[in-house]
């Protein structure tokens, strides 16, 4: 693929992300949407002024108490704080206050969670309901989002050195077409830790 078929794909994503970012669609939904994390979203909302441009349409807006428990229960129900913040077009410390007036606590962010906790909520996340963890730790969908085991990291060092050389010789191909290649060398390397894989080595644009 060459440089410029990058760099246009690379715009064209960033314009579709902006997109829905100004139709009210939260980071997360973006996310989940296009396969890529959170912390990717707002950088090119930041970079496109989506986020910007929804603070700036509403900022001097006065919310209702009613209007201020929809967010806070969003916050409950463990979306990011950063993102309603920028979504309602006010400051985190005001929904922070909110919050607190309303008996509700603010979930940490990741660099407040220790690393021992962070090992426990990846090995839950195998067996439990990500709300019941997040509730559990005070943590935000965004947090559980950012710690969950990516599907390739699965796979044994063999096979994930394979993989890396199949898809940076073939990036285009279909994960059907890259799992049965991988299959008839020997290695049992199911679609979904494809397509995981081929998403971290685009983020990290070696693909």
């Amino acid at each position: 693929m060459s440089p410029n078929s990058d760099q246009v794909k690379e715009e064209l994503l960033n314009i579709e992300i902006a997109v829905e970012l100004d139709q009210g669609q939260s980071a997360v939904e973006v996310a989940e949407k296009f396969g890529i994390t959170i912390a990717v979203v707002k950088t090119i909302a930041k970079k496109t002024g989506s986020l910007v441009t929804k603070t700036t349409k509403i900022k001097n807006r006065r919310f209702s108490a009613a209007e201020r428990e929809v967010l806070v229960e969003r916050i409950a129900a463990g979306a990011a704080l950063d993102d309603i913040a920028a979504e309602a077009g006010i400051t985190e410390n005001t929904l922070r206050r909110w919050s607190k007036e309303l008996g509700v606590t603010v979930p940490r962010k990741l660099e407040q969670i220790s690393l021992a906790e962070q090992r426990e909520i990846r090995e839950l996340l195998e067996e439990q309901d990500w709300q019941e963890i997040a509730h559990a730790y005070n943590i935000s969908r965004d947090v559980i989002e950012e710690l969950k085991e990516p599907v390739h990291s699965k796979l044994d060092a063999e096979s994930l050195s394979y993989l890396f050389e199949l898809l940076r010789e073939r990036p285009r191909a279909s994960l059907k077409n890259l799992s049965g290649i991988a299959k008839e060398a020997g290695l049992d390397i199911p679609e979904s830790a494809v397509s995981s894989y081929r998403k971290r080595l685009k983020l990290l644009e070696i693909i």
